[in-house]
């Protein structure tokens, strides 16, 4: 039977989700990107950039958010949600942690505390919730620091919760997890080239040009 083969896309991984104090991420990082946050417009109904003022040269700028690809590792608790489906991942398997506004933030204070910005693959990532805040319709905190998951659990369902704590950068000192996250990172870098492979119509044109009697010039 032949074997069809895919078109090499990267189908995307869960995201890690803060949503119970007390829990922990360790992960192995694999690659970063940063790319513009997009809401719905209600009107449109499509997704569009967040507008975040102007830059100093006057030009329009978007929010931005961080994903960080990484491999599990044991001792994560944390739960990793794509669609309607959400589990504890097992060492070993591929997440995503998306992080917007302060959460981005801290990435940004925790790389550059390690290494002075330096990012390496097999690099942990460790993400640990210690409170939470509430938000009212507009997006604006409100309350004071919860602290607890009783209190947390009190909170109204109409409520959104925001759920925070350190983010931490180390490097990895464990061969088998960087060579977990250095293999995820060669596959998905093999899945871009393939991705941007230019397919090429071949036909009988290519066959009769590169044919069996073909003299190589070496």
């Amino acid at each position: 039977m032949a074997i069809e083969l895919n078109d090499g896309a990267r189908s995307a991984a869960p995201v890690i989700r803060l949503q119970r104090l007390g829990e922990v991420a360790q992960l192995a990082v694999v690659r970063t990107e940063q790319r513009n946050r997009l809401r719905k417009n209600l009107a449109t109904g499509e997704m569009e950039p967040i507008p975040n003022g102007k830059d100093r040269s006057g030009n329009p700028k978007v929010k931005q958010e961080i994903v960080i690809h990484c491999v599990a590792m044991p001792g994560t608790t944390m739960e990793a949600k794509l669609g309607d489906e959400a589990a504890v991942p097992a060492p070993g398997e591929r997440v995503r942690v998306i992080l917007k506004a302060k959460g981005f933030g801290d990435w940004i204070e925790a790389r550059k505390q390690h290494r002075r910005g330096k990012l390496n693959v097999g690099d942990v990532l460790t993400l640990e919730t210690r409170w939470a805040l509430q938000y009212d319709q507009d997006g604006n905190p409100k309350g004071t620091k919860i602290e607890t998951q009783a209190e947390a659990d009190a909170v109204p369902r109409n409520v959104t919760v925001g759920f925070y704590g350190p983010v931490h950068l180390t490097e990895g000192t464990s061969n088998q997890w960087i060579e977990a996250a250095e293999q995820a990172y060669r596959n998905d870098q093999s899945a871009e080239r393939q991705q941007r492979a230019i397919p090429l119509d071949a036909g009988d044109d290519f066959a009769d040009e590169f044919g069996d009697d073909e003299e190589l010039p070496f």
